[in-house]
């Protein structure tokens, strides 16, 4: 295997649920052989594990290093002291690179040799990557010189750092300082002009730096702090060499920082609350002992209902739902006399364990099995079902409930032939008040249409509540691991595939709970390329096109050539879509699939928001996507069925350079450069 070109290192602490997304951007933007190498800085999240088992998955370039919590610079640092390639990317795990950026900076460092550091400017993006602005131009008025660096920094000139491509050879010379905690990229930026180091500029948007939802709750007296020790210890480094930069320092510490400290100091004083409401501590001792464990086995047990149904719960903390979750469970078991099967998957909330371990004990009919590690909700699922006995498994997440009665209802609907039963749920808050009845899957656009395999394709519609009969369930293999987050929409579409029945009982008798917690609003990047992966895959096995899949592919990215070269494609069956408005285009996709058309989007420069959402969540139908702007480029990495069919339109492209770029908060919906 090939050395690396370049090596993109990652440091990862706490954001694991914007890492697909952010390794998605960084295997897109190059075409050079390159290796990433995410550094786990003792990362404290749940899922940290999880995230990055997906992420290798992502490509075999992806390498991960764990390594004690050190601070960003350590974590940089590791990266570097095993990093091979000629040429050096530094991305935060939040962070996104533009298609095409890397590739455009090698290229300058190659042609200019004296040159050291290649970079280029960029956008800001919310949390969600939807919307991007400019907020005035940091870069392009400044020359880089060392003056720049001490007496510019944070007053009008900033470089996200990875705005930068490095040669490997400048990390002989400065690598990042590991005393101190903040402004690390500035005491790096110093020394690497102190060194010498000569900087080349390409006036492109090459990354997006994301603006978190949480970043106005900093302190500014810790960040005010940090940048006096910032700047001591540049001091120190450049020896004296310019007198006036200790002044300079506290200037504008007295000027920015000391005001900010105290207006933050005052709006926390004026915005505390007389009395806050504090939700009662769950005691764990306390929490056994409730009447709601002791009162459970006196329920009267009954026979078994014919068929039988197993419910199956995989447990992953959630705690504090879990009282809900399991009484309502356990009141289910005994009134159909089946059984319940809960896999605790390695849960690392203490109280969890003891927990069912207190409630099996009490609660006659309930099996409990805990992983040794965490293995995921696939195989945690594939495991119970084994264990089950029942003719039927009831699936049931840890977080959720089940009304009074549903299994019983579920019992007398269900026809014989049946392999798969679906139902209506109940959305519900975190506090249990009702959102939302959720009919047919929850769509706003979906509706029974007499054949559930076809409207399968267009969104998981057989959901909550899921009785699946086991034998079919074994026999398909269960849940696919692959598919971890939207397994079981991949294995309906599989039953669909296989021509087993369904069955929708319109009844909401499962209550589905929404919070800031949930999976699906943890993952949504992920979740979506996932949808868009499984769709793809379900529509090549029942589409035959006459065309595999690479050969679609390879005619529409040389159909995107002429299209950006302003000619029609030489190939007349290609169909390109400039507007995706409504769902209803995935009828004119099917038809198109089955004419062996091959598919292209090419939306305009200021496609709204609403459109875009759509194609994240529908572009498994495309063949290639033109993204005209920067902005949409970005807004649409980590979504895709598969990266490289996203075409930058000329990829990163000279911008002009406005007085003052401010952001419209009257245009909501536009995911054009504001």
């Amino acid at each position: 295997m090939a050395a690396p070109v370049v090596s993109i290192i990652v440091p990862y602490y706490n954001h694991g649920r914007h890492l697909h997304q952010t390794i998605s951007s960084a295997l897109r933007a190059t075409k050079a052989d390159v290796e990433i190498i995410v550094v786990n800085d003792g990362s404290k999240e749940p899922k940290a594990g999880t995230y990055l088992d997906w992420i290798k998955r992502l490509s075999p370039t992806v390498k991960v290093l764990s390594n004690k919590n050190g601070g960003l610079s350590a974590a940089r640092n590791a990266g570097l002291s095993i990093a091979s390639g000629m040429y050096i990317q530094f991305l935060d795990s939040d962070d996104l690179l533009i298609p095409g950026k890397i590739d455009l900076q090698i290229a300058q460092l190659q042609s200019q040799p004296r040159l050291d550091i290649s970079i280029t400017n960029y956008l800001l993006c919310d949390e969600e990557a939807t919307h991007f602005w400019r907020d005035g131009d940091s870069i392009t008025p400044f020359s880089c010189t060392l003056e720049d660096f001490l007496f510019r920094w944070e007053r009008g000139f900033s470089i996200p750092i990875h705005c930068a491509v490095f040669r490997r050879e400048v990390f002989n010379n400065a690598m990042f300082d590991t005393s101190i905690t903040g402004k690390e990229d500035w005491v790096f930026w110093c020394m690497q002009a102190h060194a010498g180091a000569f900087f080349g500029y390409l006036p492109v948007y090459g990354a997006v730096y994301r603006q978190h939802n949480s970043g106005m709750s900093k302190s500014f007296k810790s960040m005010g702090d940090s940048w006096l020790s910032a700047a001591r210890l540049i001091e120190r480094h450049i020896g004296g060499k310019f007198p006036d930069f200790p002044g300079a320092c506290e200037s504008w510490h007295e000027s920015f920082y000391r005001p900010a400290i105290k207006n933050q100091q005052a709006e926390r004083t004026v915005h505390k609350p007389s009395g806050v409401f504090k939700s009662p501590a769950l005691d764990r001792d306390a929490f056994f002992d409730h009447d709601w464990i002791a009162g459970v086995p006196n329920l009267r047990r009954a026979p078994p209902l014919s068929p039988s149904i197993s419910i199956i719960v995989p447990v992953f903390n959630h705690f504090e739902y879990l009282h809900e979750c399991l009484s309502s469970l356990a009141a289910e078991s005994a009134n159909s006399g089946g059984e319940l099967v809960i896999i605790d998957d390695a849960s690392t909330d203490s109280r969890v364990w003891p927990l069912l371990k207190a409630f099996a004990g009490r609660v006659s009919g309930v099996c409990i099995h805990r992983n040794e590690r965490n293995l995921g909700i696939s195989n945690s699922q594939n495991i119970a079902a084994n264990l089950a006995s029942g003719d039927y498994l009831a699936f049931v997440d840890c977080d959720d409930s089940l009304h009074e009665g549903a299994l019983a209802q579920v019992t007398a609907s269900l026809i014989s032939e049946t392999d798969y039963l679906f139902t209506d749920r109940e959305d519900i808050a975190e506090n249990g008040a009702r959102i939302r009845i959720a009919r047919y899957g929850g769509y706003d656009f979906l509706v029974p249409s007499g054949s559930i395999s076809s409207d399968l394709v267009d969104g998981m519609v057989a959901s909550h509540l899921k009785v699946i009969r086991r034998s079919a369930y074994i026999e398909l293999g269960g849940c696919d691991p692959e598919f971890e987050g939207v397994q079981d929409w991949d294995l309906a579409l599989r039953f669909a595939a296989a021509g087993k029945r369904f069955q929708y009982l319109p009844k909401a008798i499962y209550r589905h709970r929404i919070h800031t917690n949930s999976v699906t609003r943890g993952d949504s990047v992920r979740q979506l390329w996932l949808t868009n992966r499984v769709r793809r895959k379900y529509l090549c096995h029942q589409i035959r096109r006459g065309i595999s899949t690479m050969d679609a592919c390879q005619r529409a990215l040389s159909a995107c050539e002429a299209i950006i070269q302003g000619r029609a494609p030489h190939d007349n069956d290609v169909l390109v879509i400039n507007g995706f408005s409504s769902h209803h285009y995935s009828n004119t996709l099917r038809g198109a699939w089955a004419e062996g058309r091959v598919c292209i989007y090419a939306p305009a420069e200021k496609a709204s928001l609403q459109e875009l959402n759509l194609v994240r969540e529908y572009n498994s139908y495309f063949d290639a996507i033109i993204a005209p702007t920067e902005a949409i480029a970005a807004c649409l990495l980590g979504y895709l069925w598969d990266q490289d069919i996203l075409v930058l339109l000329g990829e990163p492209r000279p911008f002009s350079l406005p007085q003052r770029a401010e952001r419209h908060p009257e245009a909501p919906n536009s995911v054009e450069l504001e």
